[in-house]
This record gives structure tokens, sequence and C-alpha cells, in this order.
């Protein structure tokens, strides 16, 4: 006895399997697609009228770029009074001899004035080439750098002040202001 099944039952016994397996995958999905998402079941009613929400919600616009623009300063000028005018509009550099005990009260006077004064403070020693020999180089007609001595830089790397000796903190204050 040979059983045949009709194309009729072919085509809806074949579309009750898929049907099946199209309901069971999407469960998975749902299940699996959502991690602490909660589902509720289409039976409940609330009392409340649902919020109203828009299902095509623009995205976020994206963060805009910083751009950091540096200060112009001169490039010829040694890396650690480049950097300090960088932050500050006026930079306070004192030069000084370190095996001269009286050149550190100099340094010391000069950190307190171009604090008071607003400005940025770097200190050279006359024994470091590669700093003190690139401030040499700019300074007009063959100057050498003082031993003590106080140089009030403007941005972008122009000396507005030089005093050659020591000074005190208030001179070096009022130095500053001026040069504001």
């Amino acid at each position: 006895m040979t059983t045949q099944i009709s194309p009729q039952m072919r085509i809806v016994a074949l579309s009750g399997v898929l049907l099946i397996a199209l309901a069971g995958a999407s469960l998975v999905l749902l299940r699996h697609s959502k991690p602490g998402a909660v589902t509720v079941p289409l039976a409940q009613h609330s009392t409340t009228p649902p919020k109203s929400t828009s299902l095509h919600k623009s995205p976020a616009p994206p963060p805009a770029r910083v751009k950091v623009v540096r200060p112009a300063v001169n490039p010829l000028l040694p890396g650690k009074i480049r950097a300090a005018l960088e932050r500050h509009p006026l930079v306070v550099v004192t030069t000084f001899d370190p095996q001269v005990k009286v050149d550190g009260l100099t340094v010391t006077e000069a950190r307190a004035g171009a604090a008071a004064g607003g400005a940025g403070f770097v200190s050279v020693s006359l024994l470091d080439d590669r700093v003190a020999g690139r401030l040499t180089a700019l300074l007009p007609s063959g100057q050498l750098l003082p031993t003590p001595g106080i140089l009030v830089y403007k941005r972008p790397g122009t000396i507005v002040f030089r005093y050659d000796g020591y000074l005190d903190r208030a001179a070096i204050a009022q130095a500053v202001a001026d040069a504001k």
C-alpha cells in the first residue's frame, strides 16, 4: 500500500513548518537582541495613556572639535622660554651664574616679582650653553647676557625690559606692569 500526499497538502505542511520555524526564530531574536529589556505581554492594558514617543529621533550632533591654537612665539627662542610665552603674554627671564651665591637672591626676587606681576618666570644659568647661547645669539649687535640680569619678554618673543644687575621683587613687578 502506498500513500501519496496531494500537492495541496504538501504546501499546507511546508507552510506550517516554515511558520513554526519563523515564530521560534523571532522569539530567540527578541529575547537576545536587547539585554536587560523588559517585555510587556500584549494582554496587559494600562489605565494611563501611553507616553508619546517618536520613532524617528534625530541622532545627537557629534561634539564640536576644539582646535587648540598656540600663540605665535619666536621659534628661535630656547624651548623653556617658548613654552612660558605660550602660557603667558609676559615672561620674566633671569640670568645667573650658579657659582655666585648672590645671584641666587636675584633668582628668588625675580620669581616673586614675576608672580606679583602675573607674568611667567624662567631662570637661565649662564653655564647652560644650549639655553644661554641661543639667548645671546638673539641679542642685538653682539651684546652679552648680564650676570645677574633681568629680561622681560613679551609675546611673540621681544625683549621689552632689560636690567643688568640685581632688582628686588617690587621693581620687577613694576617692570611687568609697565610692559603690559
